[in-house]
């Protein structure tokens, strides 16, 4: 902007300073000289103009788009859609300079709120200003509202609310009458009388053809087998107090300095006593028992977290358990005949393993040995003594490398079965 507009600002800002101010005074004091004027019109029962009546969908808002939040839209020439399905299209913005002139020059600048929801500027009525300054000042909203009614008097017909007279009230209202002991009778006998009955009979099959006939298919279908019903069992009892618990227990039952140091050591479940029995030369010298809210709390427990069911013994066909085998003739193919035999281990063969190549075949026994054989043949190459039972071996994947691994007790060993010559001490 140039320094002349800046000058008319600053001058109109100076001007409406002055004049807002005392405009807001004067509206605050009609305001509260026309709200003493409703409350004085109502407590007289002169004031209370009708409203107009309004329609409901004027009031609904034109934006159909819910809880969507409005940032969504802010990329959007539109800010919603309306009950058609038509964008309601976004209202033109103006910049921060062009709102501040404009306030100077529209009278009802004061009162211009803008609905983000339909993107457009409303102005507000001096009913709805009026409205929202009663509630900043934490007022009724309704201007004609009296908080505070007259007292409506009750009148005792008596004249009193309590009876003056402390006499103790007559024993005729408390006995039963004579006439409703007849009417009574009378209505017995009219039960029992063969009309009533048919009347009963007749209007419950009236009763049963108006009900309707809803088919629950999965009710029609008759229970396959017998109906169990889940039986509850009582809750176990507490175990009576042995001599252990007594104040003055026998000594053969009192601990000795090693069993109250080994019932210290154990764990608290595999203890036999959940105490310590000691001896008391009265009852009155008994203190306090430690555990008894932890004992408590975990009665407590038993009987709310375990399930107490009568549970029924299976009886269960011990054969039933073993796997079903499949025919011969459904592993096939297989080999039928033997082809090779190797023979050399003097022990149990706990281990075999074939070379990447598929030409040699290293055993491992119990006589803790590991032999080399030729796998076309069926000839014992070279045998390694390792001294001791040998678990397992295999070779190295890597057919290049040619290694084995062999495990004996705790200790793994590496082999290498195909170099030449082998030491005299693992031939």
């Amino acid at each position: 902007p140039s320094a002349e507009q800046l000058a008319a600002l600053r001058k109109k800002l100076s001007r409406v300073d002055t004049d807002g101010a005392a405009d807001a005074a004067a509206e605050e004091e009609d305001g509260d000289d026309e709200a003493e004027a409703r409350r004085g019109a109502a407590a007289l029962g002169l004031g209370g103009s009708e409203q107009p009546e309004s329609d409901s969908e004027d009031e609904m808002p034109l934006n159909t788009i819910g809880n969507v939040p409005l940032e969504w839209y802010d990329g959007f020439e539109h800010v919603g859609y309306d009950l058609e399905g038509r964008k309601i299209m976004r209202g033109a913005r103006t910049d921060e300079l062009d709102a501040l002139i404009k306030r100077f020059d529209d009278p009802d600048a004061n009162r211009t709120i803008h609905d983000a929801l339909h993107g457009v500027d409303v102005v507000l009525s001096q009913e709805d200003v009026a409205l929202i300054r009663r509630l900043q000042r934490r007022r009724y909203p309704g201007a004609t509202f009296d908080p505070y009614p007259e007292t409506v008097p009750f009148d005792f017909p008596d004249g009193k609310v309590h009876p003056l007279s402390s006499a103790p009230p007559r024993k005729a209202p408390f006995l039963p009458s004579k006439d409703e002991a007849k009417k009574v009778m009378r209505l017995v006998m009219a039960m029992r009388s063969e009309q009533y009955q048919r009347s009963v009979a007749n209007r419950r099959l009236q009763e049963a053809k108006e009900r309707p006939d809803y088919q629950q298919l999965i009710w029609d279908e008759p229970p396959e087998g017998e109906v169990r019903h889940r039986k509850r069992l009582p809750a176990p009892k507490v175990s009576l107090p042995g001599n252990a618990e007594s104040y003055n227990p026998p000594k053969e039952y009192l601990f000795t300095p090693e069993e109250a140091k080994a019932w210290e050591k154990m764990d608290p479940a595999d203890r036999p006593l959940g105490f310590v029995p000691q001896a008391y030369d009265a009852m009155r010298k008994v203190p306090q028992y430690d555990g008894l809210i932890r004992e408590r709390f975990e009665r407590c427990l038993d009987l709310y977290l375990c399930p107490r069911e009568a549970k029924t013994r299976l009886d269960i066909d011990p054969d039933s358990l073993l796997p079903q085998l499949p025919s011969p003739a459904e592993l096939r193919p297989f080999p039928e005949r033997l082809s090779s035999r190797f023979v050399g281990h003097a022990g149990r063969v706990l281990s075999v393993s074939v070379s990447p190549s598929g030409e040699h075949l290293l055993s491992a026994s119990a006589d803790g040995t590991v032999k080399l054989w030729e796998v076309e043949t069926g000839r014992c190459e070279r045998t390694c003594s390792l001294g001791a039972e040998v678990r397992s071996v295999r070779w190295c994947p890597n057919g290049e490398t040619a290694v084995a691994a062999a495990v004996v007790g705790v200790k793994m060993l590496l082999l290498l079965p195909l170099r030449e010559p082998l030491p005299a001490a693992v031939r």
